[in-house]
């Protein structure tokens, strides 16, 4: 396509919403680990603070795996080109580790082996996510289609995580009696694996048709080979890099804190006293996610996606305030009994999902625009570099998820075991889950928030880099 004399690498419609189905697969495989801590204290022996301790150190090494894969991948240079590479090897390995956590090897006092598999797995992530980052850079760098990678990603997810709840809360549970452990874990083992394998060919076959994941995509303009301090440099000195991982790292450590699977049960579980209403309430939650984010598709193609990053975080936040002023002030064992308070919680748990969605859609368009603001500065064509330097940060801090729950809920007695949603209401459940779930998501917001004040990547600024960008490489073709 060709806009204001400027030639851009672009995609075909489908191409570009099968293609972020790669973007899925690790909103899967996070979903399935924020079961991990049950795990390791249930099925491998440890206790809930070594357990949020393990998965916290396996996390900080999955933040130093990050930039040794981009740079060896920077280098990667085959018939299939990169990313298709990645995403295959990545999914394969990390299918591999699933299947010796969940169903070979699980034993009490294996707590060793737990970690040798978590490391594995933290591989095979790590080489999947350095492929699925590059997606979007690869697949267009068309200021028009960027919104639209966000998008699709972001409605795929949003089903994804809708249909899972509705899975787990209404089949799988049930089946198994409302408890964590081995027997329903080996079911979701097998679920995840089904479903990330299908997710992945789908993408790399997308990938394949759009004919742009071969090596001349990868010339960048200059010719000398990057080295790691450029991972350092663009730390040090790349506004834009800075005040985006910022954002995207609270917001992340928020996410993730607040996703683990010990808060589902104790906010659904134990503080309204009814699981299965986590799972009643995703279809709306799925519905109303996916018509917003295709009524709002248009506003960040009009208005950049910074803009949209900034007004939808506020209306986030808002969601996220009232949901917890609601919970505090009424009680939480009758909202699934009195119609009221059932209207009032659904309508603000979907406003949460739906609002929270559309923020997320923005992250993946952003690591592709640092990318191409980092050729214009630079003359190096670096998608794996920017994304792995971002994911370097991003996961170190976010790696404290598991540990603060791990704290938060041995603080309430929860030291041997973890919590189950057959156990019974407490304040203390109630006010640590209510901070987990909703405090740490408002407090990533206002970082995001303040950071996006000094990022300067806007529509217009987009334009103008995608014009230099194209000078640059006329100039050295």
């Amino acid at each position: 396509m060709s806009t204001n004399n400027v030639t851009y690498r672009s995609a075909k419609g489908w191409q570009l919403a099968l293609a972020v189905m790669s973007q899925v697969v690790p909103t899967a495989l996070v979903i399935l680990m924020t079961f991990a801590s049950y795990v390791a204290v249930g099925v491998y022996g440890a206790t809930s603070i070594l357990a949020g301790t393990i998965i916290t150190g396996t996390r900080v090494f999955d933040a130093i795996t990050d930039p040794v894969c981009g740079f060896l991948t920077d280098r990667l240079n085959t018939k299939f080109g990169r990313v298709r590479p990645l995403l295959l090897l990545g999914w394969f390995i990390v299918a591999l580790a699933i299947t010796l956590m969940f169903i070979t090897c699980p034993g009490k006092g294996q707590i060793g082996v737990f970690i040798g598999i978590y490391i594995l797995y933290i591989i095979g992530y790590t080489v999947f996510n350095t492929g699925d980052g590059m997606v979007a850079a690869v697949i267009t760098n068309d200021p028009k289609q960027r919104p639209m990678v966000g998008r699709w990603a972001a409605v795929f997810k949003s089903i994804f995580s809708g249909t899972f709840s509705m899975i787990l809360a209404a089949t799988l549970m049930p089946k198994h009696n409302f408890q964590y452990g081995l027997p329903l874990f080996k079911d979701l083992a097998l679920l995840i694996i089904g479903i990330t394998g299908i997710l992945t060919f789908l993408a790399i076959f997308a990938i394949s048709a759009s004919g742009n994941d071969v090596p001349e995509t990868y010339k960048g303009s200059a010719k000398e080979s990057i080295k790691i301090s450029e991972m350092f440099r663009m730390i040090a000195s790349s506004r834009p890099l800075q005040m985006f991982t910022i954002a995207a790292a609270s917001d992340a450590l928020a996410m993730q804190t607040a996703s683990q699977s010990a808060i589902n049960v104790m906010i659904f579980g134990i503080c309204i006293g009814n699981y299965r209403f986590s799972g009643q309430i995703s279809l709306y939650m799925t519905a109303l996610t996916v018509a917003m984010l295709f009524l709002t598709a248009g506003l960040a193609k009009r208005n950049g996606t910074k803009k949209t990053l900034v007004q939808w975080t506020i209306l986030s936040l808002a969601a996220y305030a009232a949901m917890y002023i609601f919970m505090m002030t009424v009680d939480t064992l009758q909202i699934t009994k009195v119609t009221g308070l059932m209207i009032g919680f659904i309508v603000l748990r979907c406003l949460m999902n739906a609002t929270q969605m559309i923020v997320s859609s923005c992250t993946f368009p952003m690591i592709a625009d640092i990318t191409d603001y980092e050729l214009s500065n630079s003359g190096h064509f670096s998608p794996s570099v920017v994304a792995m330097t971002y994911s370097f940060v991003q996961k170190l801090i976010s790696s404290l998820g598991a540990t603060i729950v791990g704290l938060a809920v041995a603080s309430i007695g929860y030291v041997e075991a973890m919590p189950q949603a057959t156990d019974a209401f407490s304040r203390p459940i109630l006010n640590i889950a209510l901070f987990l779930w909703l405090g740490m998501p408002i407090l990533g917001y206002l970082c995001t928030l303040a950071a996006m004040k000094f990022y300067k990547l806007d529509r217009e600024e987009m334009e103008r880099i995608q014009i230099k960008n194209a000078e640059l490489k006329n100039k050295n073709d």
